[in-house]
């Protein structure tokens, strides 16, 4: 036995200690006090200091430190060496039980980031105690190794721990690859095998159009239960909706079969949560269940607010006065088409229904309308003023109870216009009106942008008439109301109610965090606005659930997630499945992360393809998906890159359409069908002559080209095959009597119709895709979303269209074998024009007429971005601008062929677009009128159009035709 003694100090003034050192540990004699310390309970081996009196020992316990002084002065040099060797044989133990379960930890399951830290923890707390006295200490070789072998999960590199990982994929590859090869009707591929393997505590699992992500859902679960890695119980399998998660039961029974694992909704989730906290299941409102009663019973309260409380009604009148259209600045625009463009497809119009030309307008409009006066929108001027350069005047109101007229003028306080309007020109055109209203002495008031950005528009109108004391009365409420739900106004803004109902309850807003939703939304007047107004709606529907003690949707996310988040609830599921990932929303995230948390053993693994996240309209957040590491926590992301739906040219049309936008996860899909032609057809087939002769169906029945397509397909089916008529919007399909017609006339063909959200996760072997034209209810869709519902919604991306483009993505995945696209290129989607521009698709499988052809070559002068469309009116063929009313322009069709014709390709001249035509004419340097062809007693010559001898409209222009320097092409 070794001993410690105290030093010749310590004797001398009577502070006797002796320290027997064993192998159990020390044994500790201070003046006769008696005390003893294993080596197993000292957290590192004794400590030697020096002092003038002795070596101080320093033992340190988990639960006490100790110092002995004065002890003798040889004692680091007789004993230190021994006291090491001796507490690391003892404490080596716990080293090599941590080594163990490492090797059993990385060797038996995947390895994540949760074992990591935990290990690294253990490592770090472990090493700690050797370290940094081991460095030079002579202890036993084979403690040295073990303690080398720890420092190495210490410096634990990423490289080093995916080759772990990868080592126990391999190991489990090959263990279960039976399971593999027959879980479903083909051997799962690598990828997807992969993905049932690895098991970090969050995984993504991107998941391309028609690369089988449902056998991967199974596939997955069957793997867990097989490798005994989990029980029935321990698995969470979430779908998105109820259909969705009954399929899923039907495939996971039929593949694995076993009933004890079940696929089940969020909502049904929640609903057993708190059905499992409080005791008894709570009653589910019907409008849970029924969204026609929850719409209905909204609409009720809401009309029923309108005609109870007067207050409430003045709100909504004032509302539709001047909230309801989201105004934007003169600068958001590029062009006066593109500003005509929003102001249709989100259908700006008065309260009296005139389309006005600007917000000004607006607003004057409805103050007239709202006050009883009596006015005419655009009517002509009194006097005929009209000349060869000049239509009839037509101020913007003219008000004839009092004989007065209402210009307004779109300058600002320094005269200056839109950058798309020409300032000079229109300066001059003030100047022309002014100079005739004071040359036929009539009285025109006049209004600026100016005065509306000041907020004075509506003021200084008002102040006309109290100074001239025109007397007036305020359009009684229910006329102004009537008036309203004639227009379909009224139960518009309900449906929008009843969207912000489920909204508002699942964004949880308390005071501060709706006025953030104010603050940062696009139009904080009318955020507030529509707030004021949802609010009783709000509080009446929760008093109608709370009456009868009920919940709806949200109530059951909401509910499920302060139970999981107060520990109410202890969640037993070790694996959580989520199926769709990319349509979650942040509530349904929120609760899964909840639930994640409860149970450390936890994994989450949420299958999803950003590419086809179109569902925000109804809560759904992409930046969940593509932000998945960031919400979650650390995650490993795996691709399932071969489709087995669409073949090679779909894939690469598809594909180079979705990536335009960068904000989106880059990926690779592989198809396993490969063709060497394209497989994307665009028919371009002009609506416009076919839209007043057949009311009730759609443009592509009324004009052949739905039954060219199929036609075409059937040629090519030698046995039946599916077709898809897909849309953005089901009233752009055609209905049931057209779809029998269709099934019957073409035998061999399958024909069905979906919209584009609802033919997510389905596939035929042909598509055909409707609808698309620009607008409001074209595609993507240019109807500006109400402030209000935008602001608790996720926040919209920065990319444009983006949601759009990935719902057409989805569109053009459906299909197997060939995609047709039909579109009337004079009034197309932008979409349709990317496709032809480019990508690699066939454009002359369909004949087309010139105006399909050249489309870009008929573009509206006036406005730039309007298209010449073909009409008919009362003097034959003509083409106006597609902005009509908004802008007015219009051009004589071909008069040997009645195709467009062309101002573009020769200035100063008028051609034809038919290739079989050609006709070319000179028109006006001075009215920019069609010349014609005249003869005189000095030979032919061409003039004006608009000649009409010695009348003031009268154009007296000519042109020699000899003199005429035509084109080089024209004999």
């Amino acid at each position: 036995m070794k001993c410690i003694s105290s030093s010749v100090f310590g004797r001398f003034i009577g502070k006797a200690t002796k320290i027997n050192i064993t192998e159990i540990g020390l044994s500790i004699d201070v003046e006769n006090t008696l005390s003893q310390i294993k080596w197993h309970e000292l957290i590192t081996p004794p400590m030697f200091h020096i002092s003038f009196f002795g070596h101080i020992m320093t033992l340190e316990t988990a639960d006490k430190s100790y110092a002995y002084s004065m002890l003798a002065f040889n004692a680091k040099r007789e004993q230190k060496s021994q006291c090491e060797k001796l507490w690391a044989l003892v404490n080596i133990k716990p080293v090599e039980s941590l080594l163990t379960t490492i090797k059993k930890t990385i060797s038996t399951r995947y390895l994540r980031q949760s074992h990591i830290d935990v290990i690294q923890s253990l490592v770090n707390k472990e090493l700690k105690r050797w370290s940094p006295w081991i460095n030079t200490s002579k202890t036993l070789p084979t403690v040295a190794k073990k303690l080398q072998l720890l420092s190495n999960y210490h410096r634990w590199q990423e490289q080093a721990i995916n080759d772990c990982r990868e080592r126990y994929i391999k190991q489990q590859l090959q263990a279960h690859q039976a399971f593999f090869d027959g879980v479903e009707s083909n051997p799962l591929t690598v990828r997807q095998r992969r993905a049932c393997i690895i098991d970090n505590d969050n995984n993504l699992l991107l998941a391309g159009a028609g690369t089988g992500k449902t056998s991967v859902m199974v596939g997955r679960a069957g793997y867990l239960l097989n490798s005994q890695q989990a029980q029935h119980s321990d698995i969470l399998l979430l779908a998105y909706g109820r259909k969705a998660a009954d399929e899923m039961d039907i495939r996971i029974k039929e593949k694995l079969s076993t009933d004890k694992i079940s696929a089940t909704t969020f909502h049904r989730l929640g609903l057993n949560i708190i059905a499992q906290v409080e005791g008894t299941k709570p009653s589910l409102s019907v409008f849970a269940e029924d969204e026609k009663a929850k719409a209905k019973w909204i609409q009720t309260c809401f009309e029923t607010l309108i005609n109870e409380q007067v207050q409430y009604r003045q709100l909504i009148i004032e509302y539709f006065s001047r909230y309801y259209y989201v105004e934007r600045n003169d600068s958001d625009f590029e062009s006066l088409g593109e500003y005509y463009q929003y102001l249709n497809d989100n259908d700006i119009r008065s309260l009296k229904g005139d389309k006005v030309k600007s917000f000004g307008e607006l607003y004057i409009a409805n103050w007239l309308f709202n006050h009883g006066i009596e006015y005419q929108y655009e009517a002509s001027y009194v006097h005929e003023v009209k000349t060869k350069e000049r239509r009839q005047y037509q101020p913007d109101f003219f008000l004839p109870e009092l004989n007065v007229y209402i210009e307004y003028y779109g300058v600002d306080k320094n005269g200056n216009t839109a950058s798309y309007i020409n300032k000079n020109e229109y300066h001059s055109s003030i100047q022309w009106k002014r100079d005739t209203h004071k040359k036929f002495n009539t009285h025109c008031l006049e209004f600026t942008y100016a005065q509306h950005k000041k907020g004075q528009l509506i003021s200084t109108l008002e102040s006309f008439f109290n100074t001239h004391q025109v007397k007036f009365e305020l359009l009684p409420d229910e006329a102004i109301l009537e008036n309203l739900k004639e227009s379909g106004r009224i139960t518009t803004l309900a449906q929008m109610f009843c969207q912000l109902v489920g909204l508002y309850k699942a964004a949880c807003l308390d005071h501060s965090l709706e006025n953030n939703v104010i603050i940062n939304s696009s139009d904080p007047k009318q955020t507030t606005k529509a707030l004021t107004l949802l609010k009783p709606i709000l509080i009446a529907y929760e008093e109608q659930l709370i009456s009868r003690a009920e919940i709806d949707f949200e109530d059951m996310i909401n509910k499920a997630l302060a139970y999981v988040q107060a520990g109410k609830f202890n969640s037993p599921w070790r694996y959580i499945m989520v199926d769709e990932f990319q349509d979650i929303s942040e509530p349904r995230a929120r609760l899964v992360k909840a639930l994640r948390d409860n149970n450390k053993a936890c994994s989450v693994f949420a299958v999803g393809d950003d590419w086809q996240a179109i569902y925000r309209f109804s809560g759904a957040d992409i930046s969940l998906t593509t932000g998945f590491a960031q919400y979650f926590g650390v995650t490993t992301q795996s691709a399932l890159d071969q489709t087995f739906r669409f073949n090679n040219q779909i894939g690469k049309v598809a594909t180079d359409f979705i990536s335009q936008n960068p904000a989106q996860i880059n990926k690779t899909i592989k198809s396993l069908k490969q063709v060497e032609a394209p497989a994307v057809s665009l028919l371009k087939r002009e609506n416009g002559a076919f839209n007043s002769s057949k009311k009730g169906i759609i443009d592509e029945m009324a004009n052949g080209a739905i039954d060219d397509v199929l036609a075409a397909i059937s040629t090519k089916a030698c046995k039946p095959v599916s077709v898809y008529l897909l849309a953005r919007f089901w009233f752009q399909l055609p209905d049931k009597i057209d779809l029998n017609r269709l099934n019957n006339q073409y035998p061999l063909l399958t024909i069905e119709a979906q919209s584009f959200h609802g033919s997510k996760g389905k596939e035929a072997d042909y598509v055909i895709i409707l609808g698309l034209k620009k607008g409001a209810h074209g595609f993507p869709s240019e109807k500006v979303t109400p402030a209000l519902l935008d602001a608790l919604l996720a926040k919209k991306e920065a990319f444009a269209y983006a949601e759009e483009r990935r719902l057409f993505y989805v569109a053009l995945t459906r299909a197997k074998d060939r995609v047709y696209v039909i579109a009337d290129m004079s009034d197309s989607s932008c979409f349709v024009k990317e496709l032809a521009d480019s990508h690699n698709i066939e454009l002359n499988e369909f004949g087309h007429t010139a105006s399909q052809s050249f489309i870009d070559e008929i573009n509206c002068l006036v406005c730039e971005t309007g298209t010449l469309k073909k009409r008919t009116g009362r003097f034959g063929d003509f083409y106006s601008c597609s902005h009509f009313p908004r802008c007015e322009h219009k051009e004589k069709s071909c008069a040997s062929c009645q195709s467009p014709m062309t101002r573009k390709r020769y200035p100063g001249f008028k051609l034809c677009l038919n290739d079989a035509c050609k006709s070319v004419i000179p028109t006006c340097e001075k009215c920019h009128a069609e010349m014609v062809l005249r003869s005189s007693k000095n030979g032919d010559f061409w003039g004006c159009r608009n000649y009409k001898g010695n009348e003031p409209m009268s154009c007296k222009n000519g042109l020699d035709n000899a003199k005429i320097k035509w084109p080089e092409w024209v004999s």
